[in-house]
């Protein structure tokens, strides 16, 4: 039997594969990093970082140098076939650095978009308009570099591998023919596997968690290779779609309930008896609003409120709104991506780590659904969206959860086709043709969620035609700017907030008994410099206006899960019971409250912190110990809200029965 007799030629193939492999990793991550120091990591930091990141390295490229070793084991049942076997085991090596190639240039797009390396979203096809996504690519993104830079690199690779491959292998075969040879060769590669598929000689082996060693998430982001950091992604995305398996925040569900409502949960049966909530109207005795309008805006962002960027007069149109109303300075979305947000405050649902959409449960709509709650209050309801119904589903998903009418962009008449795009129509038509349909609608209450979407790459749109001259930055704020993001893209959020403010003025004028809020769907990733803080890059806007909100009125921290509840207090009567996750903002029980969830978050009186990192945060620096004890009550209502939505009402399982 010849098998012992291959082993130098093939184990050692596969060690200077492995090498190879991890120095292209290594490489792909130096050339994020040089990207990333803009942000000026601390030097003990980075080479802890540095130290995690190259264990990462080692066990993916074990992983994908494993076709050699199967090579290798193959030549036992196949001995005759050792040349061709050998030939196979390179070109398989060959395949896993052009993969690699391949994977760190779309990884460094992805990271130059999301500040992170692969991750959930970068599958948003599976779900998204795959359309269009790639038109939004194809004019939005440098893609012409990207495909110059993966040809170059597979060239590079191929041109250096294959010669220095054949040159090992024919080293490692001129070594004396012998047994003893053969078997150091084979323990010292089994003695290098173990080290390298567990990712280092450590007492277990290398996993995700392993990645947080910095108190800086960015830093953090760059530990991972974009081989282990989809290999990830898919992980995360089978959990996330049609499994429902339950995520990490998930317990022990009584005792989680227990902890949240004590003696309460005790004698509990159901879920939605703890969450039944009784309504405390703000303003009893005056008539609630015929008019009830929700804008979910586009990627829209706090950090243009605040007034160290007020010069930019990106949202002049909503921080007069906040002037003459009321605003939460601390508010969360609900998750970080546009359809977790929406199915989240659709359904009254916080975000529990699955597609709603796309699970059984979103089928239906639960009593904690928003069109549900507000159609017991004798409200027509709409749903309102700027692009197309095929969209994440998004059409039969909004009638599934009760809305009445569903009016897409498609559906709008007075926009020109020259200016529909991938995502829709921009936000001024779709706002036109809603404040027509209010018009229509007589004295009839009815409540309008709006999603806009014109605040999104591939940011084409006409503004001079619209009436948006180009943004300029004063010599004041240029040294705020870094430049690295065109103020073309900004000028479409400032666009959104004059269409947004056009509607408001317009509708308020014919119509005052109109109840106005606006929120974001996530933040949008685009921010001034490379150094956002933790609020800048987390809080979106939630502002109320209109009938029974007194000007100037600053409301608690909050989330996208208060919105339902903060709205029935001026629109419902005082008394009146429904099931909610959240509580309102205008509510002693608000102002109370610890802590709440939204979008990687835990937001607190004093400010945030990002979610299982206490150390990236903005305002009152929270102890370790009670960080721990925030994460466990959110984590405890998200674990209930799963239940819920996934297993039922009941709060413990039916007891089996006795044989």
């Amino acid at each position: 039997m010849k098998f012992p007799q291959h082993a130098p030629r093939f184990l050692s193939l596969w060690l200077f594969s492995v090498f190879c492999v991890m120095l292209l990793l290594a490489l792909g991550r130096l050339a994020l990093w040089i990207f990333a120091a803009e942000a000026g990591f601390p030097p003990e930091e980075t080479a802890r970082a540095w130290s995690v990141a190259l264990r990462f390295d080692m066990m993916a490229a074990a992983y994908l140098c494993t076709p050699v070793l199967l090579c290798w084991g193959a030549t036992a049942a196949f001995p005759r076939r050792r040349r061709a076997l050998l030939k196979a085991a390179r070109i398989a090596a060959l395949c896993a650095g052009v993969l690699v190639v391949l994977l760190e240039v779309a990884d460094f797009g992805f990271f130059l978009e999301y500040g992170d390396q692969f991750n959930v979203w970068v599958l948003g096809m599976a779900n998204d308009d795959a359309r269009a996504v790639i038109g939004t690519i194809l004019r939005d993104y440098a893609w012409e570099r990207y495909l110059l830079a993966a040809a170059a690199g597979t060239l590079a690779w191929t041109l250096f591998f294959l010669p220095a491959s054949r040159r090992v292998v024919k080293i490692a075969a001129a070594l004396p023919r012998s047994r003893g040879i053969s078997l150091a060769f084979f323990f010292a590669a089994l003695a290098c596997a173990v080290v390298f598929y567990r990712g280092g000689a450590h007492r277990r082996p290398l996993r995700l968690r392993d990645a947080a060693v910095c108190a800086t998430e960015k830093l953090n982001n760059l530990v991972l290779n974009p081989v282990y950091a989809l290999k990830t992604a898919l992980v995360d995305r089978w959990k996330i779609s049609n499994q429902g398996a339950a995520p990490y925040f998930v317990g022990d569900v009584p005792a989680q309930a227990k902890l949240l409502f004590g003696k309460k949960a005790e004698n509990a049966q159901t879920i939605s008896e703890l969450f039944m909530t009784k309504n405390e109207r703000l303003n009893p005795g005056t008539p609630p609003p015929k008019r009830v309008f929700l804008f979910v805006m586009e990627s829209y962002d706090r950090w243009p409120m605040l007034e160290k960027y007020a010069g930019l007069g990106l949202c002049d149109a909503l921080r007069a709104l906040e002037k003459n109303g009321a605003s939460s300075p601390n508010f969360v979305s609900g998750a970080d991506g546009t359809m977790l947000s929406l199915s989240a405050i659709l359904s009254g649902i916080p975000d529990i780590e699955a597609a709603q959409n796309y699970r059984p449960g979103g089928e239906k709509a639960f009593p904690t659904a928003l069109a549900e709650i507000f159609g017991r209050l004798g409200y027509k309801t709409r749903f309102a969206y700027c692009g197309y119904g095929f969209w994440q589903h998004v059409e039969n998903y909004a009638r599934e959860q009760g809305f009445d009418e569903v009016v897409l962009g498609g559906d709008v008449p007075d926009c020109p086709k020259k200016y529909k795009g991938e995502w829709g129509v921009p936000d001024h038509f779709l706002f036109s043709h809603l404040e027509k349909l209010a018009d229509a609608d007589g004295d009839a209450p009815v409540f309008t969620l709006v999603l806009s979407a014109s605040y999104h790459p591939p940011y084409d749109l006409p503004l001079e035609e619209f009436g948006c001259p180009p943004l300029r930055v004063s010599a004041e704020l240029e040294k705020i700017f870094d430049g690295k993001t065109p103020l073309n893209t900004f000028a479409h959020f400032r666009y959104a907030d004059r269409a947004l403010g056009k509607f408001v003025a317009d509708v308020s004028r014919k119509h005052p008994d109109t109840l106005f809020a606006v929120t974001g769907d996530h933040f949008s990733r685009r921010f001034p410099n490379a150094n956002p803080t933790a609020a800048e890059r987390t809080q979106v806007p939630f502002v109320l206006a209109g009938k029974g909100v007194s000007a100037g009125t600053a409301l608690p921290f909050g989330t996208h899960a208060d919105i339902a509840p903060t709205l029935l207090s001026l629109c419902a009567p005082e008394g009146f019971e429904y099931m909610t996750f959240g509580v309102s903002l205008f509510s002693e029980k608000a102002r109370e409250r610890r802590c709440a969830y939204g979008a990687r978050a835990v937001v607190h009186e004093g400010g945030l912190f990002i979610y299982g990192t206490p150390q990236e945060s903005c305002g009152k620096k929270i102890p370790p110990e009670e960080a721990e004890a925030m994460k466990a009550e959110t984590d405890a209502l998200r674990a209930l809200a799963w239940t819920y939505f996934e297993k039922g009402d009941a709060l413990r399982p039916p007891e089996k029965e006795k044989k």
